[in-house]
Formats: C-alpha cells, sequence, structure tokens
C-alpha cells in the first residue's frame, strides 16, 4: 500500500509539473541565473513560444518564477501586484511588498518566506510544502491560503503575536495537517483573525502539540465557514493546557466535514462567541461530530437554528448570555447528543423562534432572564420558571399552562405575541408603567444595531422614527397600536453611515426625542 500511496504522489506531482510547464503566458518572467533583482542578465521572458533573454527586470506585475536553482536578492524596491512564484531563494530584507492583488505563491518544500511587507489584498499561498515548513513564516499578512496537496507532514505556522489582516483559506492538505501555530511547554501564543476562516477541504486546527501547561488564544473578528475536511479547536494532547477561539464579530457554518478536540483537560478546548450582539450557530447536512465545544458569553446571542450538538464538546451558556434555537423540543434537542459537560447557567436568556410548535424543554433553567417567544405555531412552557428580565412576546401563543413567575424586574411586553392563560391582575398592574416614558438606546455608541426602550401606561398607537442630523426622516421603526407595558425595539443601522441621529417616539399626545451615535 505504502509504494502504490507513494506511485500516487509522485504521479500527481508530476502532473502538476506539467501543468505548469504549459500555463505560461507571454510576457512572464523567470530566472536564468542567481544574482541581485536589478541585474537584467538574471532574468528571462516568455515571449508566447519560447523563454528569451532580456534587458530589463521584472515590475511585479507579471507572474515572476524562482527557479528552484536560483537564488535572488531583492536589493531594489519592488512591489509585487502579479504573481512571485518562489520555488528557490527570495532573499528581501524587507525591500520587497506583496501590493494589493499580488500574490506570494511558496511553491518548494522548506526554504524561506521572504521578509515582506504584506499589504492589503496580498495573499500568501502555500502550495509546495510537502514535508518540511519553510523559514520566517511566522509574519503578518493579509491572507493566508493553503493549498498543498502533497504535504505528508503535519505542520504549523509558528505564528505568535502576529495577525491575519484577511481571511484564511484552507483548500487542500494532502495527507497530513496545517495549525496556525505551535508552542513550548507551559509557553503561550496568540494569533489574531481579523477575515474569514474558509476551509473547502483538508485538515485545520489551531495547534497539534502534546506540550504541556500551553495556551494558545486565537482574536477571531470574521466568519468561520467549513464546507468540508477537518476543521477542530485542537489536534495536540496538550496536558494540562488551554486552547481558546474567541469569535467577537462573525458567524459560524459547518457542513460536510468533521470536528474535534484533542486537549487532554476536559473543557480545555473551546470556541467563544463573544459579540455583544446576534451570532449563528448553522450546523447542516453531513458533519460529525466528534467534538465541538462551545461557550456563549454575557452578552452574547447565539441563534442556533435547527442546529444540534454531539459528540463530547463542553456547551456552556452562562449568566447574561442568550440562545435561540428552532428545534420542536427546545433546549433539550439543542444538548441531547453531547456526551460532555452541559452547563446552562441561572440567568441566561433563552428565545424559540421556530416555525413549528416548540417546547421550552427541562433542560431550561428554571431561572431566567429573558424569555422570547418568536413562532407564530406557539411555544409551551415545560417547567415552573422564574423570569427576571423580560417575557418578550413576538410572535404566537405562548402556552404558560405550567405557570411562570416574574422575578422583582419581571415584566412582560408584548410585541405580537399572546399568554394562552390571562396573568393576575396585579401582574399586569406591575407590567404597566405609571407613565409615558423613553429610555436613552442601548449600546449607544453602537454598531450596527441598538435597543430602544419605551414604557406604556395605557394602549396606545405607537410610532418610532429615525432622523438624520439634517432633519430628514431615515427609518420607520414602529407604527402600530401597543398594549400598555414595556417594549423594546431593535434598531439596525448597518445601511446608515456613521453619524449622529435622533429617534421620536409619539404614543397620542406623548412625543421625546432622543440622540444616538452610530460609529462604523
Amino acid at each position: 500500500m505504502r509504494k502504490i500511496a507513494t506511485l500516487l504522489f509522485v504521479v500527481t506531482l508530476m502532473l502538476l509539473l506539467s501543468v505548469s510547464l504549459f500555463a505560461q503566458t507571454a510576457g512572464d518572467y523567470r530566472t536564468r541565473a542567481s544574482g541581485d533583482w536589478s541585474m537584467a542578465q538574471n532574468w528571462e521572458i516568455y515571449s508566447g513560444s519560447a523563454w528569451r533573454a532580456i534587458g530589463s527586470t521584472p515590475t511585479g506585475t507579471e507572474t515572476i518564477t524562482i527557479q528552484s536553482t536560483d537564488s535572488i536578492f531583492v536589493n531594489i524596491a519592488v512591489s509585487i501586484t502579479g504573481t512571485l512564484v518562489n520555488q528557490g531563494i527570495v532573499e528581501a530584507n524587507e525591500m520587497l511588498a506583496i501590493s494589493n492583488g499580488g500574490t506570494y505563491q511558496h511553491d518548494r518544500d522548506a526554504g524561506k518566506v521572504p521578509l515582506a511587507t504584506w499589504e492589503e489584498g496580498s495573499d500568501m499561498l502555500i502550495t509546495g510544502v510537502t514535508s518540511t515548513a519553510p523559514e520566517d513564516r511566522d509574519q503578518d499578512y493579509y491572507s493566508l491560503t493553503f493549498n498543498t496537496p502533497g504535504l505528508l507532514s503535519n505542520l504549523n505556522m509558528n505564528l505568535n503575536c502576529n495577525t491575519i489582516s484577511g481571511d484564511v483559506r484552507v483548500i487542500n492538505t494532502g495527507y497530513a495537517r496545517w495549525y496556525l501555530t505551535t508552542a513550548l511547554a507551559t509557553d503561550t501564543s496568540i494569533v489574531t483573525v481579523m477575515g474569514d476562516i474558509i476551509v473547502e477541504d483538508g485538515m485545520f486546527s489551531v495547534q497539534g502539540t502534546s506540550n504541556a501547561q500551553t495556551t494558545f488564544i486565537v482574536h477571531h473578528y470574521g466568519n468561520i465557514e467549513v464546507t468540508g475536511g477537518n476543521f477542530s479547536i485542537s489536534r495536540g494532547s496538550q496536558g494540562g493546557g488551554t486552547t481558546t477561539w474567541y469569535l467577537y464579530e462573525g458567524n459560524f457554518s459547518m457542513s460536510n466535514a468533521t470536528t474535534q478536540s484533542s486537549t487532554a483537560t476536559p473543557g480545555g478546548a473551546k470556541f467563544v462567541f463573544m459579540k455583544q450582539g446576534a451570532q449563528t450557530l448553522t450546523l447542516g447536512e453531513g458533519n460529525t461530530l466528534t467534538a465541538l465545544p462551545i461557550e456563549v458569553s454575557s452578552g452574547a446571542t447565539l441563534d442556533m437554528g435547527a442546529s444540534q450538538l454531539s459528540g463530547n464538546g463542553i456547551f456552556i451558556v452562562t449568566e447574561g448570555a442568550t440562545v435561540m434555537t428552532t428545534l420542536a423540543g427546545g433546549v433539550a434537542d439543542i444538548v441531547s447528543g453531547i456526551a460532555a459537560e452541559v452547563t446552562l447557567q441561572d440567568g441566561s436568556s433563552y428565545g424559540f423562534n421556530g416555525t413549528s410548535a416548540q417546547v421550552t424543554s427541562g433542560n431550561m433553567p428554571i431561572t431566567v432572564t429573558d424569555l422570547i417567544i418568536n413562532n407564530p405555531a406557539g411555544v409551551a412552557l415545560s417547567l415552573q420558571t422564574t423570569i427576571n428580565g423580560v417575557l418578550r412576546l413576538k410572535a404566537g401563543e405562548f402556552d404558560n399552562t405550567v405557570p411562570f413567575t416574574l422575578g422583582p424586574n419581571g415584566t412582560i411586553s408584548y410585541e405580537g405575541g399572546s399568554l394562552k392563560l390571562p396573568v393576575s391582575v396585579e401582574l399586569q398592574k406591575s407590567n404597566a408603567p405609571e407613565a409615558f416614558f423613553v429610555e436613552q438606546n442601548y449600546p449607544n455608541p453602537f454598531n450596527p444595531s441598538t435597543t430602544i426602550k419605551f414604557g406604556l401606561p395605557f394602549a396606545s398607537h405607537v410610532t418610532v422614527k429615525v432622523f438624520n442630523i439634517l432633519g430628514y426622516e431615515v427609518a420607520t421603526l414602529l407604527d402600530r397600536r401597543e398594549d400598555a407595558g414595556l417594549h423594546r425595539l431593535s434598531f439596525d443601522a448597518s445601511n446608515l453611515s456613521a453619524g449622529i441621529y435622533f429617534y421620536q417616539i409619539q404614543a397620542g399626545k406623548f412625543v421625546e426625542f432622543k440622540r444616538m451615535v452610530l460609529l462604523k
């Protein structure tokens, strides 16, 4: 079998090489000798039918190949807006810039990545690595792409205190895995990714070390989009250590893929949803969830849709966090397949936004902050529950045959939904304020969404409008009759420019303006 695999690997490499030989375009450059970039005798150009010596050097807009037998020293300022293919050695000493639209392609095993300035819109493309990672790979890149079908050894990028300003894309990793980083025992590695993580195939993880007491942290501000392969938080046993991936902004989607965690410490590796607003977790068809450890942080709202967790990954919903689900069995359906720790802290919040009837389930905590009912087909409460925040009746009937209790600060917000059983007169009175009021939106400043809260002492026709600083109306958030009580509106200003805005709430003869600031 090993001989067959080796033969297939060699044939594949030959095919790849043959493709590259016939993929030249007129105007492409390649080296014909080692030396300085600025020396024309070190270069030749493809005429369309043959390679010819020429009395000029590449400008950086072309496809430029450093051949495997050559070493080029970049002794003048060079800006790559085409493609620089390195099969040999490139010494840059920071005279090289990979500019917008430009690609540096590391098309060999081992070697080194030139020390360069990686400008916005550039790409670091790894193609030829098979068993040894290149030196000087721990740089700040814009985007980073792995397409290494010949990879035979698990390798890492050795990133630490480095930032990927754009996307990380994994196309193919051959027989082995790529890791973002590694660390010595008791050491820490931190990586920041501002763009998306896109895994199409292959195997990709934060780390794969067995070193003890290591700490790995990923700060991530984009989406995770996995459509194949193996994307995992940790592939190293990492005794006593932790691996934490903080998702500050984006959403997480996975289909036709495998995910796992090999960290020895129970709960030592996890994805933490951190956005102070809504994020989504979408688990599509064809996944193998060996372990997908998740924590939802306070202030974050994770809309899980129809996603169900399974395997040995933990699931923690902290106090102040919110989880939304469309599953018929409610919270129980989310966690029914988990064989590890499930922690749903008191004071967390839950929302039910399906399209067929749902139950909250016996897994939901009996003390919650907010409970959100947004299902036209209805939701039934499964256990007696204390609501210390707001019961938001957005759509459908909330079957409160199993009763709920409002805590000292608990309220009911009628936003289009209803209760099956009327609450007591005392409860209705406690929900209605004595006078009309409008609270300051929160957060403020905001980007891109904020919440507006107001109270009605009696049922009224309410309009809520947003105006820019010139007085022009830019949005109408509400224009209908509302019941007495406390009400909340969410305002998404994604389509507006940064600046100062005013919102006006009118209920009958009562009118009030508030100022808010949109930051982008």
